[in-house]
């Protein structure tokens, strides 16, 4: 995570209950602007590489597939 210019997040925790009160997940708060320039830099270049996901996608993936993501969709709750 990168907040304004000066501060910077680093961890594993996710915002669920399996990491907040189950797995020993660490985050690191990094107070640097030259570090946060690092990280900035980083995001963008991650955000070029990335792209959309056409919805119809999902509909052709096989049934198998689509069988796991709806099944998997169940335990998020406590995920």
């Amino acid at each position: 995570m990168l907040v304004d210019d000066d501060v910077s997040a680093v961890g594993t925790a996710n915002f669920g209950n399996r990491s907040f009160r189950l797995n020993f997940e660490v985050i690191a708060l990094i107070v640097d602007r030259e570090f946060a320039a690092y990280m900035q830099a980083t995001f963008e270049d991650d955000f070029a590489l990335a792209g959309l996901i056409d919805p119809l996608e999902f509909d052709r993936k096989p049934f198998w597939w689509r069988f796991g993501v709806n099944l998997s969709r169940l335990a998020s709750p406590v995920l």
